[in-house]
């Protein structure tokens, strides 16, 4: 047993005082020799007079103990409340192990943990560890018995609640020793860290997503600047993270997105708090991709705006797959033609920008008697033939029509820039005749031809099921008249069509035939009104339809290329005839002869008048070449070019058909030409129209105040003549002067009786 030493010291000073106390006062009253009765009173006296002394000692000792007793014990109270409120505030409960009896002290706080009263836990380990989960026991028994060789402890398991769950509980202890070293108390704190597992756990599957993710994953700080990315971020964009760290995301732009984006970006950020959508950027090698971006604003608890996340992914595969289905749905496997679904769609868009002045056509093209070639050969070889048809019919199609296999043998033709019905026709007569040759396929030598129906939009229709259904009538239409053929929706118009046509095919042998005839129109001084010269002008002598006048050919002539050669033939027809006029007395003092803009605009126009001048040894001089306004002002530069050559051969020159055009008055001063005609539309009206007088007074003034002469076409009256002349017009040309008529025809009588009327070539 422990001995107080501080009780000790009080004892042993009490008996010495005590002893000393009974020895002297003893000796002192018989030193006194005071009588017996007196000596036993005043024994007893000193007796009562010790226990006095001695009992007030005792009291102020007692009442020092019970003073600092008190004092400790509040100490210990308010020690007490204060553990207790702490581990109340933190959620923890206490226990202590007593080593010497194993009795186990729980705090109501850690009864609460599991949600169960205090006594239920009772005050052993054995009670205790029913409580902890089956599979932990064993490890936990260990560790405690571990710890109890060592001061400190740490420990976590799962324990049973009173809801029937687990709860993680992660206790913290001590072992505390007495003065002689020996374990006396095992005493600690425990808390339920069942959420904090579970936001660990969260964290390391967020991390691990974080880092496996295929979609890159961006954060930023309040002030964008890069603070994390992950691998999948460095794999797409080819940014290493030490690259992209603390720079701004501005760094991965690629440029194709205009201020308004990132505007509207930030705008729904600020709004909403998140934005999606596809963004073009940049990676570390300059190509720019596609991605489909997602960005959310993270905020602290203060509210305030901390990180933007973005999460991207890359979807130039999905974009590649996209138009690969795009392309599936709306193009022919066999063919890799537009398919029905795509042709619809263009004939729709074009009907929306059609117009009458812009008409369009579409052309349905199916194939004669294509079944018998499935049945007798198979449909290999059909499948064959129909890839055949379609690479052979691209061929002659025009740039920007599209082409189209509408199913089994049909084939669709979209041209919606057909300016008319004539072109429509052409266009169908060469994919007939495209298909003329044989076709040479797995050993097989096939001939196949089509039936084509054409409708015309927005005459004929202004909706895509009508346009097909038009044209599938008038394809019909071409089926019944014999197949091998064309019809258009009207049948009006399908004569005209095949009328132009047939002109066209007819027009390509005019020449060998020698069918093409060259008529001279006078031209009068208006002043005295002597000629002074005669313009050739083309006729054709068909051999069924008789003269046809240049209205009816040259249009035709013009679209398939042949203008070009008529202009030249005419031209030398025209350099002999005034040759030989020369050699007969019969001056008329130069012959004119119009040159088209496609001559025109060859650029190499001299070189052929030199040669033909050369050839026939006509003098420069009596050759006069019109051009017209408009072939002049397709371009100015090349224009003057030509035109000056053209001079330096000696040649006359003169512009046709001046007003109907849109001359520059800078580039007309300076073109080295000798006349100016009036276009007959504004001669028609004088002298009555007062806005024809007004133009005619203008480009007659105009002309003379550039040093040109002025000639008006298509006088037909006295009063026109009249007219002009009093506006100072230099020379004239009309049926009021005469008729065109060929060189060797005597000159008709002046029809100043009549009115007939003009076509613009006459």
């Amino acid at each position: 047993m422990r001995i107080d030493t501080t009780a000790l010291r009080l004892t042993l000073a009490y008996l010495l005082a005590a002893a000393l106390w009974v020895l002297l006062s003893d000796q002192a009253l018989i030193a006194l020799g005071l009588p017996e009765d007196l000596h036993t009173r005043l024994q007893s006296l000193k007796g009562l007079l010790f226990v006095t002394l001695t009992a007030t000692l005792l009291y102020a000792i007692l009442y020092r103990h019970a003073v600092r007793y008190r004092e400790k014990q509040r100490v210990i109270t308010t020690s007490e409340e204060r553990l207790r409120l702490a581990l109340e505030a933190t959620h923890n409960g206490l226990w202590d192990l007593d080593m010497a009896s194993q009795r186990v002290f729980f705090s109501d706080s850690y009864a609460a943990l599991l949600g169960i009263d205090r006594a239920a836990l009772g005050d052993t380990r054995e009670q205790w560890i029913e409580y902890v989960h089956p599979e932990d026991r064993e490890r936990v028994l260990q560790k405690i018995e571990v710890n109890l060789q060592r001061a400190d402890y740490q420990n976590t398991y799962r324990m049973r609640h009173a809801d029937g769950s687990y709860r993680w509980i992660h206790s913290r202890g001590s072992l505390l020793y007495n003065a002689a070293g020996k374990p006396m108390r095992f005493i600690g704190i425990a808390s339920d860290i069942t959420q904090r597992r579970a936001d660990e756990d969260s964290l390391r599957q967020a991390a691990a997503v974080f880092d496996a993710t295929q979609e890159g994953v961006l954060v930023t700080d309040a002030e964008q600047r890069i603070v994390h990315v992950n691998p999948a971020f460095s794999r797409i964009t080819g940014y290493a993270s030490e690259e992209i760290l603390g720079q701004m995301p501005t760094l991965l732009k690629s440029g194709r997105h205009d201020e308004v984006f990132y505007h509207n970006m930030w705008q729904a950020l600020q709004q909403r708090g998140a934005w999606a959508g596809e963004v073009w950027n940049r990676r570390k090698g300059g190509e720019i991709y596609p991605q489909w971006q997602c960005i959310r604003v993270i905020h602290d608890t203060q509210g305030r705006v901390s990180h933007y996340v973005a999460v991207f992914s890359d979807i130039t595969a999905l974009k590649r797959s996209q138009r690969e289905l795009d392309y599936l749905a709306h193009h022919d496997p066999l063919s890799n033609l537009p398919n029905r679904l795509l042709f619809t769609e263009r004939v729709a868009h074009a009907l929306e920008r059609s117009s009458e002045e812009q008409p369009g056509a579409v052309l349905l093209i199916d194939l004669d008697h294509f079944k018998h070639i499935n049945e007798s050969l198979g449909h290999n070889v059909g499948d064959l033939l129909l890839k055949a048809i379609g690479e052979r019919l691209q061929q002659v199609i025009p740039s920007g029509c599209t082409l189209a296999r509408l199913g089994g043998d049909e084939f669709g033709l979209l041209h919606d820039q057909c300016g008319e019905a004539a072109l429509a026709a052409e266009l169908a007569q060469q994919l007939l005749h495209s298909l003329e040759a044989p076709f040479r396929l797995d050993g097989h030598e096939l001939y196949i031809s089509a039936s084509i129906g054409i409708s015309l939009f927005p005459h004929d229709a202004d909706s895509v099921e009508q346009v097909l259904r038009n044209a599938d009538s008038a394809l019909f239409k071409a089926k019944s008249s014999g197949r091998e053929s064309f019809a258009f929706y009207e049948q009006e118009l399908t004569d005209y069509a095949r009328q132009r046509v047939e002109l066209a095919s007819s027009l390509r042998h005019a020449f060998e035939n020698e069918e093409l005839r060259v008529f001279y129109q006078p031209l009068h001084d208006l002043r005295d009104g002597k000629k002074v010269g005669q313009e050739a002008l083309v006729r054709w002598q068909h051999p069924e339809r008789g003269l046809l006048p240049p209205a009816d050919f040259i249009p035709i002539a013009e679209d398939n290329g042949m203008i070009a050669a008529i202009d030249l033939w005419v031209l030398e027809q025209a350099c002999r005839q005034m040759v030989r006029w020369n050699q007969e007395q019969d001056e008329p003092g130069f012959v004119a002869v119009n040159v088209s803009s496609r001559l025109f605009g060859r650029g190499e126009l001299d070189l052929r008048v030199a040669q033909v001048l050369a050839e026939t040894g006509l003098d420069p001089s009596q050759l006069e070449l019109e051009v017209t306004e408009s072939a002049v002002m397709e371009d100015p530069a090349a224009a003057l070019s030509l035109l000056k050559r053209l001079r330096a051969l000696g040649v006359r020159l003169a512009i046709d058909d001046f007003g109907t055009g849109y001359s520059s008055l800078a580039r007309l001063k300076r073109l080295p030409v000798h006349k100016l005609k009036l276009d007959q539309s504004f001669v028609r009206g004088l002298p009555n129209d007062a806005e024809d007088a007004a133009i005619a007074r203008a480009v007659i003034a105009l002309g003379h105040n550039l040093g040109l002469k002025v000639l008006a076409e298509g006088i037909e009256t006295a009063e026109q003549g009249d007219f002009l002349r009093n506006l100072d017009c230099d020379y004239g040309q009309g049926y009021h002067f005469g008729r065109p008529q060929p060189a060797t025809s005597p000159v008709s009588p002046k029809p100043e009786a009549q009115q007939l009327p003009l076509s613009p070539e006459d």
